[in-house]
């Protein structure tokens, strides 16, 4: 397994070192505006710099789609279907490569981000402005305004929601290139089966609340438990429909 997430994180290394190397070049132009105080130039670097996480948010969370996409087309792939290494771990070792670029380009920004609030607060408010800030935000944790467990559930939801929509961009892929192979149209193809079972998917979440007793069960931030178990349930056979499909049309 170790072995085919690394083959599958080289696939995405140029979108990666290209994501962080800007992230680089816009942290530097971030404190030399910070440092000289340029705050005309710090506005454009925000305003950049946010366009440019909402594109690469999408796109590194779709990334692998695109790259299973790509190999069949080409062809690049068909080597690893005949490795003696099971679909299940394939597939799963896609899965993993995908969570895993996200961790790292996320974590960035994140890091980015972090680093810019901190700098602005520093140099426009002083050291004693940034401690106030991290007291009040304990505060609010502290008195229950926030709780902890919210965070943690919307983490969740997040998670189990991407890995669904990964799970059909799979499945979406495989079934194009394996009923039109060799046809120009299948990218296209793709597409429509992608929102095709995503909307059999929603039809079904509106369907399980029609169901009695089950819409007074939220944990926290108005989630349902039942979301949890509907997501990870389809998720599950979606990769399974995946796997059982790729083992008849892919492997060798």
């Amino acid at each position: 397994m170790g072995k085919l997430i690394k083959y599958e994180m080289k696939k995405q290394r140029g979108s990666r070192m290209v994501i962080l190397i800007s992230l680089i070049v816009g942290i530097i132009a971030y404190c030399v505006s910070l440092i000289t105080g340029n705050e005309y130039m710090m506005g454009l670097i925000i305003l950049f710099g946010v366009c440019a996480a909402i594109l690469v948010f999408f796109y590194t969370g779709i990334e692998s789609v695109l790259v299973l996409n790509r190999d069949l087309k080409t062809k690049q792939s068909y080597m690893l279907w005949m490795l003696p290494r099971s679909i299940w771990e394939i597939l799963g070792a896609k899965f993993l490569s995908a969570l895993l670029q996200m961790a790292i380009v996320y974590g960035a920004f994140c890091i980015a981000i972090g680093q810019g609030i901190v700098g602005a607060v520093i140099r426009f408010e002083g050291f004693a402005a940034l401690a106030d800030l991290v007291q009040t935000a304990s505060r609010t944790f502290v008195k229950g305004g926030v709780q902890w467990t919210d965070f943690i559930w919307l983490a969740v939801y997040l998670f189990i929601c991407w890995s669904q929509t990964i799970m059909i961009g799979f499945l979406a892929v495989i079934m194009s290139r394996t009923v039109l192979i060799r046809s120009r149209f299948a990218g296209l193809l793709s597409v429509i089966l992608f929102f095709v079972i995503g909307f059999v998917l929603e039809r079904g979440y509106n369907a399980m609340y029609q169901l009695p007793g089950l819409s007074g069960l939220a944990v926290s931030l108005d989630f349902n438990i039942w979301d949890v178990i509907y997501y990870v349930v389809t998720g599950v056979l979606l990769f399974l429909v995946s796997g059982f499909l790729a083992d008849r049309k892919l492997s060798v």
